[in-house]
């Protein structure tokens, strides 16, 4: 009988011991939270980088036009303006910077015509540029000193080169762009990661400023394998078909 009983107390002794550690390590847990062991989150879960997708960003356009008068510039290939296929784009600045590349061989380049107009083909700003070390890279900007671009409205903007009077027919580029408001996302976007904002607004499908935000970064600090990356992102995105342009790293040169 009495060791019936000293048996159902040591049982019951266990029981305590356990449910009192139980209850000293939930307590330890809920007072330390650095040493809950923490589970790792379903890779649904974990930020995935977004596609670029600039299928349709803009008005159908051709690049190319047909009303110069022949062909006076003997280059491997023509100039490039840096757009879509669609040859148009979205920028969310008063006063954007367009990207054309420009061959190293060039001959006989004597000026280069930078033009942004209206629907109506009414002129927002007209100049022309010696020709002179223009290769590579190379951004027309409208002037802060111009009225802004309207939003919601689009625009033509075009170059031209010349040798002497003639204009060189394969040498004549034509796109759009449409000025947009920023929404809250682009926004939010832009204040979480304002390091990176041309990942930001190609994100948004906002093409000019991405473009122009990674090659103008590019330009303080030249040989980047990041931005070299960032740039091949961009140029192989959907709707995007400049993959054959040069490298980054080809020298370029901003125009106001």
């Amino acid at each position: 009988m009495g060791s019936i009983i000293f048996l159902t107390v040591a049982m019951l002794f266990i029981q305590s011991n356990s449910v009192f550690a139980q209850s000293t390590q939930q307590t330890n847990s809920s007072s330390n939270p650095d040493k809950v062991s923490k589970t790792k989150k379903p890779e649904s879960e974990e930020k995935q980088e977004k596609p670029l997708d600039f299928s349709d960003t803009g008005r159908p356009g051709q690049q190319t036009a047909g009303e110069s008068r022949g062909n006076c510039v003997d280059a491997d290939r023509p100039i490039e303006a840096i757009v879509p296929v669609s040859h148009g784009g979205k920028t969310v600045s008063a006063h954007p910077s367009f990207w054309v590349y420009f061959p190293q061989n060039l001959a006989e380049l004597s000026r280069v015509e930078f033009v942004v107009q209206n629907e109506a083909r009414e002129d927002v700003w007209r100049s022309q540029f010696p020709a002179q070390e223009i290769s590579g890279y190379t951004s027309f900007s409208l002037p802060q000193t111009e009225p802004s671009l309207e939003v919601g409205q689009w625009y033509r903007w075009y170059v031209k080169i010349y040798c002497g009077s003639a204009v060189a027919s394969n040498q004549y580029i034509q796109s759009w762009v449409k000025r947009v408001p920023i929404n809250s996302r682009l926004y939010l976007g832009l204040e979480d990661d304002f390091s990176q904002p041309h990942q930001t607004y190609g994100e948004q499908g906002i093409w000019y400023d991405a473009i122009d935000q990674l090659l103008k970064k590019y330009l303080r600090n030249p040989g980047s394998l990041a931005l070299e990356k960032d740039w091949q992102n961009l140029i192989e995105a959907q709707g995007v078909e400049l993959d054959t342009l040069p490298s980054v790293g080809t020298i370029y040169e901003a125009v106001n």
